[in-house]
């Protein structure tokens, strides 16, 4: 690859804004969360219109959430949207895309594009958010039982057609991925299993999952992210949980397995994530994707199973993209600042994301910084 003329270096800023809305009934209340995450300093949001609530799901009272990635062009406006992550259903995504496209920003310094953004859009419109109808537990107790009594199917069966009724408010919403995460797991399917324990986390509110639930989920999603070899979202995953452990220690074990996954990051031997592809959009629009941010500025892909397309790196003041190719190498220049890979495909293709150590020529920083796509709610780190 050749890499582009290098740009300066600008360092990561936050920008978050809440956005209060009231509808007609029947719907109670309605609260909008923006949070934009954005790697410029100047790219300030000047106009951030809230998505409309679905008007086809007023009267079910569906909450929702949506995460997508994109990028601020030269004349500020936001393009390019990439849903990454989603909860409460298609239409959601629809209004975040339509809101989005709406949003203006300041022009980044350098005239060129700022690469790497990421939004959360959080909507509320139910007063009862904290707790769960009576309905849906009983539905989940019966999973409960289902999977404690090893009856796997009859807990999907179970599984498939709750999720299917919807009306879900932001505690039921975190309630149904842990299940979802229980059931992909008795099926030994830990792929599925760590998506789901990542969108619980993500949909969740302090009021929705308690402090120790908390660190217990984050636990197991530590694990499953080292299993996949996913070691930078593994040590994000550590920093959270120790975050949230407070004056609790977090177990020596994790400690001191948290600590080896540093010193592979910062060895001299290639470090190999395992990936599989799949589509965390319910929309027409969305494309089957897998995304990671990088530990070190070089990486190729192998063992390529299935149809891997194509991969785009979005980083601070550029982005680059390229066929996905076994063997290839690419280079992340360091004037680029931090960065995050896209990798397309069929939903289901599987491949390694192999990350190359640093040359003795080579003395670049990381890819990579503090990153609290995992939660954020923790305001110490940055994405």
């Amino acid at each position: 690859m050749s890499p582009a003329q290098p740009l300066p270096h600008r360092p990561i800023a936050t920008i978050a804004a809440i956005v209060g809305l009231s509808l007609s009934a029947p719907v109670l209340a309605e609260k909008y969360e923006i949070d934009v995450r954005n790697s410029g300093m100047t790219a300030t949001p000047v106009e951030q219109e809230a998505p409309a609530y679905p008007q086809s799901l007023e009267d079910s009272g569906q909450e929702g959430w949506v995460r997508m990635h994109f990028v601020v062009a030269p004349d500020g406006r936001a393009i390019d949207p990439l849903i990454i992550d989603s909860s409460g259903g298609a239409a959601f995504e629809d209004e975040a895309r339509k809101a989005l496209a709406s949003w203006r920003f300041t022009p980044p310094e350098s005239g060129n594009e700022d690469a790497h953004n990421l939004v959360n859009i959080r909507s509320e419109i139910r007063s009862s958010r904290d707790s769960a109808t009576r309905s849906f537990r009983r539905d989940h107790q019966r999973i409960v039982l289902d999977l404690v009594h090893e009856r796997n199917e009859d807990a999907r069966a179970k599984m498939d057609k709750l999720y299917e009724t919807g009306g879900f408010n932001t505690y039921e919403s975190t309630m149904l991925w842990l299940m979802m995460g229980r059931v992909d797991g008795a099926e030994n399917n830990d792929v599925g299993k760590l998506e789901c324990y990542r969108r619980a986390l993500a949909v969740s509110t302090p009021s929705t999952l308690r402090v120790e639930n908390k660190r217990s989920l984050l636990e197991k999603i530590f694990e499953l992210e080292d299993q996949f070899g996913h070691y930078t979202n593994a040590l994000q995953a550590f920093r959270s949980l120790t975050a949230a452990s407070g004056e609790i220690d977090v177990s020596e074990e994790v400690t001191a397995r948290a600590a080896q996954i540093q010193e592979l990051v910062d060895g001299d031997e290639n470090i190999v994530a395992t990936a599989a592809i799949y589509n965390p959009c319910n929309c027409e629009a969305g494309e089957p994707l897998w995304y990671y941010k990088p530990s070190r500025r070089t990486f190729s892909f192998a063992n390529l199973s299935g149809n891997v397309e194509r991969f785009e790196a979005r980083c601070e003041n550029h982005r680059v993209q390229g066929p996905v190719e076994a063997g290839t190498e690419w280079a992340l220049a360091p004037e680029w600042g931090s960065c995050r890979v896209f990798v397309f495909g069929d939903d289901g293709a599987t491949f390694e994301f192999v990350e190359h150590p640093t040359g003795a020529e080579d003395d670049a920083p990381t890819a990579v910084v503090n990153d609290d796509v995992l939660d954020p709610r923790n305001r110490g780190q940055r994405s």
